[in-house]
């Protein structure tokens, strides 16, 4: 293992003295361990050039797994401690976008008064980077929005169904209406968000492909910039409805219903499905499977 992790280390770092002071080891012993390594598999897996170490071909494919086999050692110490000492622990979760912005911090919120010596890590990206850390082992489990790839090995459980809202300036001609057709809605300028956070996906799925016909004016890479768009008067959007309580609240944002719809989004959790799942993890999806027995999970 330790040999792994020198391996590891020089990959990552590129220099002999950067792997040292990562390591704390002498240089003698870290090249000890790459010979070892090389001797064992009767392959070259590292190079040196240009006053740096880069990977072969064969020390590419050793990295990957190397990687992994860190990794579930360090959750295998992990669950281990978690038996010597109850109620503690640490796990790590990853969340897309909006989720960890607008619903993450309040289901944390329940579970940490619930479990206050559980510590968890928390990464908020794109829904396809969520999914390859759980597949790669670095994260524990991910709740995402938009639709993981046809070939994931993972568990998938949908666990809510948040509406999606279409949001117009007070204003706006919409506003005082309080409902659209889907044929005048496609008439408005669209302020959309990040591509892949699934919002089109799903309203293509539901209202039909006449949502390729919308007139997209403004993008914008965030759901807070599209509200502040909107506000502005540039356009309409569509967005979760968690998003704009406070808006509709301090009366900046309507919400408009689109005539015969209910547009939604599914939440998921994603985990592998043949991997052990640490006290900590257990415990969060029994804590959101309690907040919302009366959804769909």
């Amino acid at each position: 293992m330790h040999h792994l992790k020198t391996f590891v280390c020089l990959a990552e770092k590129g220099t002999m003295a950067e792997a040292m002071d990562g390591l704390l080891y002498a240089q003698p012993t870290i090249s000890s361990h790459i010979a070892n390594l090389e001797s064992y598999y009767k392959c070259s897996l590292l190079v040196y050039r240009y006053k740096q170490y880069v990977l072969t071909e064969e020390g590419q494919a050793l990295y990957d797994y190397a990687r992994k086999i860190l990794t579930m050692a360090l959750e295998a110490e992990t669950a281990i401690a978690e038996f010597k000492e109850a109620g503690r622990g640490t796990f790590s979760l990853g969340a897309s976008t909006n989720i960890g912005i607008y619903l993450l911090p309040e289901v944390l919120g329940s579970f940490r008064s619930l479990y206050p010596g559980l510590r968890v890590t928390v990464t908020v990206a794109r829904t396809h980077e969520i999914q390859k850390k759980v597949e790669d082992y670095e994260l524990n489990l991910g709740i995402v929005e938009a639709d993981v790839s046809a070939d994931c090995s993972l568990k998938v459980d949908v666990f809510k169904r948040e509406p999606l809202v279409l949001i117009v300036s007070p204003t706006h001609p919409l506003a005082q209406r309080g409902q659209v057709s889907v044929e005048e809605l496609i008439q408005q300028p669209f302020v959309v968000g990040e591509s892949g956070s699934g919002t089109r996906r799903a309203l293509e799925r539901q209202i039909g492909g006449i949502m390729n016909t919308i007139n997209i004016s403004l993008e914008l890479g965030s759901t807070e910039g599209v509200k502040k768009a909107v506000e502005n008067s540039l356009g309409v959007s569509i967005i979760v409805a968690s998003a704009i309580s406070r808006e509709l609240a301090a009366g900046t944002l309507v919400a408009v219903a689109i005539e015969g719809f209910a547009p939604y989004k599914e939440y998921k959790l994603i985990y592998p499905q043949d991997k052990y799942l640490t006290a900590g993890t257990r415990k969060f999806l029994a804590h959101m499977r309690s907040l919302y027995s009366a959804s769909i999970i």
